[in-house]
């Protein structure tokens, strides 16, 4: 995992797994530290430790899947917090479901992972106070039922999880249901003047015109239309791509 200062107090967290890049971050308040996603191993959170020094971590999930939630075991931590559909998603099976797969994928890589619910989930929005730092937490459907993205006023900086990813957003089954949510909340952040930097979990750091792109994407799928995608795109994303159009 590497560690990368995107400005005093924040921290990105990057991994390379085998299809896709995923991102977290860490921000570090006067009081206490927030991660936002674990990312996929315990290990990927070893270095967030030193960084945290003697102050309490605060872990947000930015939802279940799994390269955003498995290494919370890595971390000396009690609050973890989550979407109440996010802690749903660990109880009713659907997260164990997925390492046992890993698991028999490949064997031994997975054993030091241990799944750690949310101990406070919320509905609609939670602002966590990291002394001398705000960051507020939104409920934005659309990837995933469960999806937030963490919003820092006095640094215009969105953290975007799943719910903006370039170079195009990944449909789930759900996400047809939620498609009218999810463009309707990325419209509200889209007219945010204050934002200037937004931080997705998978693909390039830029600003509010990485939300555009991807509203350009949903309201063509939307209207049935076939959208404008790279020509340069790795075989995930290619995949990715004609999965979206399959589930409209």
């Amino acid at each position: 995992m590497k560690l990368s200062e995107l400005r005093p107090g924040l921290w990105l967290t990057e991994l390379v797994l085998d299809d896709f890049d995923v991102r977290g971050a860490v921000m570090v308040g006067d009081k206490r530290v927030m991660v936002w996603d674990t990312l996929s191993h315990p290990r990927d959170m070893w270095p967030v430790l030193a960084l945290a020094a003697d102050k309490p971590i605060d872990v947000v999930y930015s939802h279940a899947d799994w390269d955003h939630c498995w290494g919370t075991a890595g971390l000396n931590t009690d609050i973890i917090i989550g979407h109440e559909r996010c802690t749903e998603r660990f109880h009713n099976g659907d997260v164990a479901k997925r390492l046992n797969e890993k698991k028999a994928e490949q064997p031994g890589q997975w054993d030091a992972v241990k799944l750690i619910p949310p101990t406070l989930s919320f509905t609609h929005s939670l602002t966590v106070d990291l002394g001398g730092l705000l960051v507020e937490l939104h409920h934005l459907p659309g990837h995933t039922e469960d999806c937030l993205v963490a919003w820092i006023p006095q640094w215009g900086i969105l953290l975007a999880g799943d719910t903006i990813e370039t170079p195009l957003p990944y449909f789930n089954t759900e996400s047809v249901a939620l498609l009218p949510q999810w463009i309707s909340g990325l419209e509200g952040w889209g007219s945010t003047t204050r934002m200037n930097v937004v931080v997705p979990a998978h693909g390039e750091v830029g600003d509010r015109s990485l939300i555009e792109r991807n509203l350009s994407y949903l309201h063509d799928l939307q209207a049935g239309k076939v959208p404008t995608v790279p020509s340069d795109m790795t075989a995930f994303y290619s995949e990715t791509h004609a999965k979206n159009q399959t589930l409209m």
